[in-house]
C-alpha cells in the first residue's frame, strides 16, 4: 500500500526510545549546539588513557567459520548496455578474515542458483571487503542470490530486481535522505522497510553510520569504536540494502576517524583518513560513469539520470579540500568530469528527460548561499537543466522554489532553475530526539571551517517549507517525463508533512 499505512495506535506522549549501538550503550543526550564542545573535551580527556592503549597492534579477529561468515550484504547498480542502461548488481559484503574467494551463486530460482561469479577482496585496516559485479542481466527480472566462499561459508539466499529498461513514460520511485546513523535512526530504518517493497532504490546523500562520532560516547573515549560503528550500521542496512540498490555519496563524516584511539596510533591514522573506510565499503558504478571510487559517480535508472557528486573535496574551498583533521582530498577533478557528463546526458534527454543530483553539502539553506559550492557548480546545473538537486548535512527539511543565482522562480511548472531541497535529518546522534523542537533552524554554520562558506542571500522567499524538529527523509515517484512528485516524511509516526509536483516539459 502507498503511502505507508499509520501505525495502529499512536505513540506515547514522551519521544520514543531510539536503538542505542552495542558500542556506545547507556550514553546521555547530546544536543547538536555541544558536539563540538563535547569531541573537544573528550579529545583532551582521553588522550592520556589511550596513549598507551593505541599503540599496542589492533586485537586479531576471531578465529573459524564465524570469521569468514558473509555480513553486511549490499548492492548497487553496475554495468552498462549500448544504450546506457545498468545491465548489471554489484555485490558486496565483509568478512572479519580473509577467504580464498569472493563468490556470488546465482540465478533465477531460490533453490537453483546456477550461475556464479568471482570477484575481488581487500582490506584497509581488520577486516576484509568483498565485491563482485554480476554482468549482463536480463532487465527487470527478480534474481536469487548468496555470496560467500566454498570453504569459509555462504550467506543465506538474497534476492534482487534487476534495472529496467530506460523508457521516458516509465514511473520509478526512490528514497533519498542524508545524515544516518546508527544513534537515532531506527525510526527512519523501520519506516524504509515499511515501504521497501513500493521503492526502486535508495539515495543516501552522504553523512553514513556516523563511526567518527563514537568516541564522544563515555563507552568509547578511551577505546576505538570506529569500525564497530560502521560494521553494526551496515548490519542494520543488510535487510534493506540486500534486496534492492543502496547508492551513496560521501558526507563530512566519512572522512576519517579523528577519535583519540585513531589520532595516536600512526597505522590507525593512515589506514582510516580521507574517505579510506568510505571507499573501500562500496563499489558504486564509478568504472561506468567515468568517476573516481565512490567520491562521484553517475547512474541511469528508467527515465532518470543520477548524478551522486562529492561536494566534501571536490571543488575550490569545499569544506575538506586539503584538510579536515587529516589531510584530505586529492581525488581529481570533478568539476571537469561533471560537464561532460550532463552534456551526455542531455544527448539522451528523448530516453531520459530528467537529470537529479544528489550530494551532501546544501547549496541553498535558512536563507544563506553556500558560496564556493554555488560558484563551482549552480552555472552548470542551470546550463544542462538540472531538475532537482538534493543534499543533507543540515539536520533538518527545506524545499526551495527553483532558484538561480540566489534568486527564486516561484513556481514549479516548468521553470528553467533547479529546484534545491534539503533532507538530512533522517537520525543521528547529533540530532536530538524526534518532535523536540530545536532551535537550530538558522544555524547555518555547524563547523569553525565552515564559517567563511556561507554568506546571506539578500534575496528573500527562497525557501518554501521547512521542517526542524523531526526525524525525516524524501520519497520520490517520477511518474512520467513530465512529472515528479516529491514527499516528505516524517518518519517516526510515518507522517507525510510535505509534498510537491513539479512538471516540466523537457
Amino acid at each position: 500500500m502507498w503511502p505507508p499505512p499509520p501505525p495502529a495506535a499512536p505513540p506515547p506522549a514522551a519521544p520514543q526510545q531510539q536503538h542505542t549501538p552495542a558500542a556506545v550503550r547507556n550514553r546521555g543526550g547530546t544536543s547538536p549546539a555541544s558536539t563540538t564542545m563535547i569531541k573537544v573535551v573528550v579529545l583532551m580527556a582521553a588522550v592520556a588513557v589511550v596513549a598507551v592503549a593505541a599503540m599496542l597492534p589492533a586485537a586479531c579477529s576471531g578465529l573459524g567459520s564465524e570469521a569468514t561468515q558473509p555480513e553486511q550484504v549490499h548492492i548497487a547498480l553496475a554495468g552498462l548496455d549500448a544504450k546506457g542502461n545498468p545491465n548489471g548488481m554489484a555485490v558486496s559484503w565483509q568478512t572479519h578474515t580473509r577467504t580464498a574467494t569472493s563468490v556470488v551463486r546465482y540465478g533465477l530460482n531460490s533453490t537453483a542458483l546456477t550461475m556464479h561469479a568471482t570477484g575481488n577482496c581487500s582490506s584497509y585496516y581488520a577486516t576484509f571487503d568483498h565485491h563482485v559485479v554480476l554482468h549482463n542481466l536480463l532487465p527487470k527480472t527478480r534474481y536469487y542470490y548468496q555470496v560467500g566462499d566454498a570453504t569459509g561459508g555462504w550467506s543465506k539466499v538474497f534476492s534482487f530486481v534487476s534495472a529496467p529498461l530506460s523508457s521516458r513514460d516509465m514511473p520509478i520511485n526512490f528514497a533519498v535522505w542524508g545524515d544516518l546513523g546508527v544513534v537515532n535512526g531506527d525510526s527512519t530504518l523501520a519506516f524504509l522497510n515499511n515501504i521497501k517493497d513500493n521503492i526502486d532504490l535508495m539515495w543516501h546523500a552522504g553523512d553514513i553510520a556516523y563511526a567518527d562520532d563514537t568516541f564522544i560516547h563515555l563507552t568509547c573515549a578511551t577505546k576505538f569504536c570506529y569500525e564497530d560503528i560502521w560494521n553494526e550500521y551496515m548490519n542494520l542496512m543488510q535487510p534493506l540494502a540486500s534486496g534492492m540498490p543502496y547508492m551513496t555519496t560521501p558526507g563530512n563524516h566519512e572522512a576519517e576517524c579523528h577519535s583519540p584511539a585513531c589520532l595516536l596510533s600512526s597505522e590507525r591514522r593512515e589506514a582510516l583518513r580521507n574517505f579510506t573506510a568510505y571507499n573501500h565499503r562500496f563499489r558504486m558504478p564509478s568504472p561506468e560513469s567515468g568517476g573516481v571510487l565512490n567520491m562521484w559517480h553517475s547512474f541511469n535508472y528508467g527515465p532518470v539520470h543520477f548524478v551522486s557528486l562529492d561536494t566534501e573535496t571536490a571543488f575550490p574551498l569545499a569544506p575538506e579540500e586539503h584538510m579536515y583533521v587529516l589531510p584530505c582530498g586529492g581525488f581529481g577533478d570533478m568539476l571537469t568530469w561533471l560537464e561532460q557528463d550532463l552534456i551526455e546526458a542531455n544527448k539522451h534527454r528523448d530516453e531520459r528527460p530528467w537529470i537529479l543530483a544528489a550530494s551532501h553539502h546544501p547549496m541553498y539553506f535558512g536563507g544563506n548561499i553556500n558560496e564556493p559550492f554555488q560558484k563551482a557548480i549552480e552555472d552548470l546545473f542551470h546550463k544542462y537543466n538540472v531538475d532537482m538537486y538534493f543534499a543533507g548535512h543540515k539536520h533538518s527539511y527545506e524545499r526551495d522554489y527553483p532558484v538561480y543565482k540566489g534568486v527564486p522562480q516561484p513556481t514549479y511548472y516548468n521553470p528553467n532553475s533547479t529546484v534545491y531541497i534539503t533532507v538530512g535529518g533522517a537520525g543521528n546522534d547529533e540530532m536530538e530526539g524526534d518532535q523536540v523542537e530545536r532551535n537550530n533552524q538558522n544555524d547555518v554554520i555547524t563547523r569553525a571551517d565552515e564559517s567563511d562558506m556561507w554568506q546571506s542571500n539578500p534575496n528573500e522567499g527562497v525557501a518554501v517549507k521547512k521542517d526542524n524538529g523531526y526525524y525525516g527523509i524524501g520519497v520520490v515517484h517520477v511518474l512520467n517525463s513530465t512529472a515528479l512528485h516529491f514527499e516528505y516524511y516524517r518518519t517516526t509516526l510515518q507522517e507525510k508533512y510535505d509534498e510537491v509536483y513539479l512538471f516540466k516539459n523537457h
